[in-house]
């Protein structure tokens, strides 16, 4: 993934919601090798524990770790040598949580990447939750809109050596107009034009966030939750390409 010569596959990635082992093994078989990463959140590790990152590797996915990071900057870098253990592909990290914190996970990976010679995970900082809107912002405090709060906090990511940053696909365009392309930006709140929002608020197309220049798409039930798997992952990618060709 650490590289920006990106097969259709590795573009999307599917976000595994469950708290049950089966239910992970069957979305692994279903998704049957389409898609390169599939990212495992709080959720499946507090229900099953990090024993089930090698149950998905087992099957021929890389790993992104959702684990949104976020503490004071001593136990952060504890945390991250202990991630380093599991051998994942990529992992989140709050931004919120400040630049010396995002700093000392950056060299926490680093160290133990060296130590164990294994490929460091790609470092994604999480902006601003695609759960929330305007209102949501000023109720937290921020003092500028939610362009705004993730233009400055991916200008924190990228100054803390962050590989990338995640944010809604409705802010793609602005941080590549800001910030250039130099640095990965992945997408969740990402549906096809038929499919219900559910509990996010800042949501486009999988074709308009790759075409505004976003590198990954985050799917999630868009894709598991459809009776014909295998056939929501094919719409995705189509949708994919043609934000790639333009």
């Amino acid at each position: 993934m650490r590289n920006k010569k990106l097969l259709l596959r590795d573009r999307l990635i599917i976000s595994i919601d469950t708290s049950s082992r089966n239910e992970v093994i069957s979305l692994c078989k279903k998704i049957s090798g389409k898609v390169s990463t599939l990212k495992i959140g709080l959720e499946l590790i507090y229900s099953l524990g990090t024993g089930i990152v090698n149950t998905v590797k087992s099957f021929g996915y890389n790993v992104m770790l959702d684990a949104k990071l976020l503490d004071i900057p001593n136990t952060i870098r504890g945390a991250a040598a202990a991630i380093s253990n599991l051998d994942i592909s990529a992992v989140t990290i709050h931004i919120i949580g400040g630049k010396q914190m995002l700093v000392g996970a950056r060299e926490a990976f680093e160290e133990e990447a060296k130590l164990k010679s294994n490929l460091m995970p790609v470092l994604f900082g999480v902006t601003v939750l695609t759960s929330l809107d305007d209102g949501d912002i000023k109720i937290l405090g921020f003092k500028g809109n939610f362009l705004e709060t993730v233009l400055s906090l991916s200008k924190i990511a990228i100054d803390s050596g962050m590989d990338g940053v995640i944010c809604s696909p409705n802010e793609v365009k602005m941080l590549r107009g800001n910030l250039g392309s130099s640095f990965y930006i992945a997408t969740p709140g990402v549906r096809l034009p038929e499919d219900d929002a559910g509990d996010q608020k800042r949501v486009n197309t999988p074709r308009d966030a790759i075409l505004n220049g976003a590198d990954f798409i985050i799917a999630g039930r868009s894709i598991t939750g459809k009776k014909d798997i295998p056939e929501a992952v094919d719409k995705f990618l189509v949708e994919i390409e043609r934000g790639i060709r333009g």
